[in-house]
């Protein structure tokens, strides 16, 4: 179970960094993001990702125990930032940076109302975090 940890924190972190640093249109839409978005999401998204993986690979107790904490955090803004607005409808400055940077991308999901629906960039993201979240908390309270 430690190695597949391992694996999902890694893989959960390079999948965000790649997908915000590189233009994979119509998967993403970097292209519309400003430098300094781009640059703000990498790297506080960045560490925050990696911190986890940091600790398990290292063995270093406090940033294991933030992994805890950190994940189901991920999760609950996932939800605050798509899925909320998804089903309950955006706020207006939410609607305007969906339709400047996702409205265009491969969406998946049927339209709920007029709202933000997911795209499939962000859905496998959350299905990565959600995943990576199991694994991790699994790990940590099995570790002997």
């Amino acid at each position: 179970m430690y190695f597949i940890t391992l694996v999902t924190q890694l893989l959960l972190v390079a999948y965000h960094q790649a997908t915000t640093l590189f233009d994979l249109y119509p998967f993403n839409n970097v292209r519309d993001y400003s430098v300094k978005e781009r640059l703000t999401e990498c790297l506080i998204n960045g560490i925050t990702m990696i911190m986890p993986f940091i600790g398990f690979y290292f063995h270093v107790a406090w940033m294991m125990m933030a992994a805890i904490i950190i994940y189901p955090a991920l999760l609950i803004a996932e939800y605050f930032n798509w899925w909320q607005p998804y089903l309950f409808g955006a706020s207006e400055p939410w609607q305007k940076v969906y339709d400047r940077l996702f409205r265009s991308t491969i969406i998946v999901l049927p339209a709920v109302k007029k709202n933000p629906v997911p795209n499939l960039e962000h859905l496998i993201l959350h299905g990565l975090t959600l995943i990576t979240c199991i694994v991790t908390y699994i790990s940590y309270f099995t570790q002997p």
